[in-house]
Order: structure tokens, then sequence, then C-alpha cells
């Protein structure tokens, strides 16, 4: 039997059978899943009415094995793309929602296809499906809402003003605020649908101003972890936002004396956010506060566009419009972002720019080297990331490495293709196997030492063994494909490059060379 004819054979309702109820082995279950995850490829529909259809099962699974199940379920149905989703019947969604067991987790990538389908129908059954189970976490719930901000032409009575209750969730308040404000800056609505609200919007920003001022002075008072206190922080800083620009909007003069509260903050874009809701109220403390974050690299950005916004712009410095400028800023904002630094750096500065061809790109970009530095107190971190084709910073550091071996490793760990990859030592098939020990008789002869076989990397139709080895009483990571060997120090190293870092670095530097006469 083919692939193809095993492909169309397969049951996508026997497979959830296989899947639900009280007695499944958790072991086998990620097996049958992987096989559900292949056979049910572009037949979204059906494994959603599969599902519904099943729903006493579903009551009795495995809360861990159905939260697998929700999963594979919104990755298939996004697959069929938004005009399909968009035909589905939200009644089965609701039925396995409905059906699920308690604690069930991903329950809130059910609320996502609601907000995807967008009738009068699914808008309602979310408004009451968060009301009644918010999501956890602040980033789940803006993941939720998120449709609703790229498209404005749906009912919004279905969800508005019903869905203003839900501004009691922590996770929920902001993401419910912004699509409201969405809704206002697109013309949907002629007065903001959160402006019945405004005692209780300012009394809120009132209340996360004080617990983001307790934060700077204790930063337990979130919590006991670093993974709770960023999330923590995430959620009241996104609440904080998202309040200071619903404010704005509605505009009324209630809001000023909160507004100053917040612009005391520390937090740059709270600040940022409440200097430019002041300044639309005509303050001067706002717009003067609003100009002087031009200068810092992580509010430059929106500073700079309020300012614009505001007809303020002829007093924001042209220095900080400049490339390098709007370089350090995307950096700054991209390390700021709470699933990465979660803070500002202490130093940004553009290193290296050049113009040249860029894999994926047909036309040369601009692109940046940009040195970021934080400095906390008895210790200092510092590496070196890029903005232009994308903003990106490597876990290991390569702060110290040549400019050009930065643009190199960076090169390759922005292409995409399919011919080009690598496979790690433990999957080695025979011919493989006998492929690396030619590599390693190569090194052995160059003079490196304890070679040990990590990847055999692929590069359209060219090969390369990329190892770990001893040279010079240095141990290093290292790359050859016979011609040309690369290595880098690992050794001493608090973020040593990785054996798929040193393959990124040789694949950059054979696409830079090709594509740029004279890399």
């Amino acid at each position: 039997m083919t692939a193809d004819e095993a492909f169309d054979s397969y049951s996508v309702k026997d497979g959830l059978s296989a899947l639900l109820g009280g007695d499944v082995d958790p072991v086998q279950a990620g097996l049958k899943l992987r096989e559900l995850a292949e056979g049910s490829t572009g037949r979204g529909q059906e494994l959603v009415e599969s599902l519904a259809a099943e729903a006493n099962q579903l009551q009795q699974s495995d809360p861990a094995i159905v939260g697998g199940l929700l999963r594979l379920l919104h990755m298939v149905v996004l697959q069929s793309g938004p005009e399909s989703i968009r035909e589905m019947d939200p009644g089965q969604l609701h039925q396995i929602e409905n059906s699920l067991p308690a604690k069930s987790p991903n329950h809130h990538l059910l609320q996502h296809l609601y907000a995807m389908i967008q009738s009068d129908q699914s808008l309602r059954l979310l408004a009451g499906s968060l009301r009644n189970r918010p999501p956890e976490e602040w980033i789940a719930a803006a993941q939720v809402l998120s449709p609703l901000m790229q498209r404005d032409d749906w009912p919004v009575d279905a969800l508005y003003p019903e869905i203003l209750d839900c501004l009691q969730s922590p996770s929920l308040a902001s993401p419910v605020l912004d699509v409201a404000s969405f809704l206002l800056r697109k013309s949907q609505v002629e007065r903001h649908p959160a402006a019945e609200r405004l005692p209780m919007l300012n009394e809120l920003l009132g209340a996360v101003s004080g617990r983001l001022s307790q934060f700077e002075q204790d930063p337990r008072v979130l919590g006991d972890s670093v993974e709770v206190v960023q999330a923590k922080l995430g959620e009241a800083v996104a609440l904080a936002v998202s309040l200071c620009d619903t404010l704005a909007l509605i505009g009324d003069e209630s809001s000023i004396g909160k507004l100053n509260q917040a612009i005391e903050l520390r937090h740059r874009r709270v600040q940022c956010e409440a200097a430019g809701a002041l300044a639309r109220f005509g303050d001067e403390v706002g717009k003067k506060r609003l100009i002087e974050l031009t200068e810092d690299p992580a509010a430059r950005l929106r500073a700079i566009s309020y300012a614009d916004e505001l007809d303020l712009g002829a007093s924001v410095d042209d220095a900080y419009r400049s490339d390098n400028a709007t370089a350090e800023a995307e950096m700054a904002v991209w390390l700021s972002q709470p699933q990465q630094m979660g803070v500002p750096p202490t130093h940004v500065e553009v290193i290296e720019t050049r113009r040249m061809l860029w894999p994926s790109f047909q036309d040369p970009v601009d692109i940046a080297l940009v040195r970021f530095e934080y400095n906390f107190g008895d210790r200092a971190f510092s590496n070196v990331g890029i903005c232009g084709p994308v903003t990106f910073a490597m876990s290991a550091d390569v702060a110290d490495f040549p400019v050009d071996d930065i643009f190199e490793i960076y090169a390759g760990w922005h292409a995409e293709h399919p011919d080009i990859f690598s496979i790690s030592a433990e999957s080695f098939n025979e011919v493989q196997a006998r492929m690396m020990a030619a590599f390693a008789k190569h090194l052995s002869q160059l003079g490196y030492e304890s070679v040990d076989a990590k990847q055999l990397g692929f590069f359209l139709d060219e090969h390369a063994g990329v190892f770990q080895a001893v040279r010079d009483d240095t141990e290093c990571v290292v790359v050859t494909d016979g011609l040309e060997t690369i290595d880098k120090p690992i050794s001493g190293r608090l973020r040593p490059p990785t054996p798929e870092d040193v393959f990124n670095l040789y694949k950059g530097r054979k696409m830079l060379r090709t594509f740029n006469t004279g890399s």
C-alpha cells in the first residue's frame, strides 16, 4: 500500500476511539496522537464532527490526553484556512467544549476557533465561554481574541457589551479593551464600547499602577519564583497599557489623575502609553515626557509614532529617526518581550550595517548587527543580535566573533529550505555513519583529537559533518565538508556555540559567499 493509499484509508473515527475513554494507556496515547495527526491532515471538519459525536467518551477521558487532542484539533483546523474555518458549525465546537473533562488543558484553543469563525452564533458562544472559563494566562487570552483584530466585518453586537463583564478577569481585561479600542479606530462603533465603564476603568488603572509601583520597590510582591513574577508582571503591564489607550480614546478628563499616576512608573512602555494619553488631553507634562521618551531605545518607536500622530513630530530629534536609531530601538523592544529578557537592555549600539542579498529575499536588504548589554550590578550580560530581515538574538554568545562570522551565523539560522537540514548522530543510518567516519578521519589529519560526531548536515547537494573535538588543548565544535573546516571554542564559555550553531555558521558562510560578490 502506498503512502497516499494509507492516508486515504485512515479512519479518523477509529483514531479518536483509540484515545478516548478512561482506560487509555498514556504511553500508547502519544503514539496514537501522532498517527491521528498524520491521518487527519486536511480533514479538520471531519475531525471536529467525529470528536463532537464522541461527547460521552470525551467526558470520561484523561484530561492530559484531551489536552493533546485539543491542540491537534486546533492545528488541523487552522491548516484548512480562514475561509473554511468561517464556514464551520460553532455548535459542534460547543458540544465538544461542554464535554471536556475538568482541568483539561488547551481549552482556550476552542475559544480561539470561536473567534476565528466570527459568526453571530460563534461570538455569542465565545462571550459565554470566556465568562465561564477565562484563560489562565493573559498571553493565551490575547491569542483567543486576536482574530477579532484582523478583520472588522464581524457582528459587534454579538460580543459587546456582554464581553465587558470579563474585565473582572485579570487575563482577559487587557485584550477585551484592546479589541474595543480597535473597533473605535476602525469606525465600527461611534463610541468606545467600554465608555459606560469609565469609573471602573479609572479605578482599575489606579490599582494596577499601585501594584506596579509596589513591584518596583519589591519584586516579591508579585510572587516568589521568576516564572510567576514574569507572568504577573506581563499581565499587569499589558493591562496598564490597554487602560491608558482606552482612557485616551474615551477622552474624559476624569482620567487625567490616574494617568499622571501611571506616568510616574519606571516601566518605559507604561510611561509611553500614559504620556501619549495625557498628550491627547493637551497636557504639557504628557507632551514633554513623550518627547523625552524618544531618547530611550525601548520606548522610541512608540513615542515617535504617538508624537507624529499628535502633531508633535517636529520636536523629535532627527537623530532618533535614523536607521541606526531604529535598529537599536527594534532590538530593545524585542529584548523587552516577556518571552525574551523581559526588561530593556542597559545599552544598545549598532556595530555594523550592510546591504546584501540574504536568504529568502530576492532583493538586497539592509542588515544591522546590534550589540546589547545588561548590567545586573554584580554581573553583566552582553551579546550581538540582528535587525533588518528579522529581529533576533542567539542564546550562544557571539559577541567576540568576527563581524563576518556574526552575519554568517545569523544567515544560516534564518535560512529555510527543504534540502537544508541536519540529522543527529543517534539517527545515522549505515551510509551516513560511513560519511561521518570519513569526515572524522579528515579532522584527525588536520590535528583534531577526541573527535565525537554530533550531526550530519545536508546543504542542497553537499554534506558536512559536525563534531565536538579538541585542538591545541582547546575543546571546540567543528564542522567540515572535507574542503572547508570551521571551528569555535566552547571550553570556558558560559554560553558556548552548539553543534547546530556551527552548522548555521557553515551554511550562512556558503550562502552569503554565493549571493554576494566579494563575501
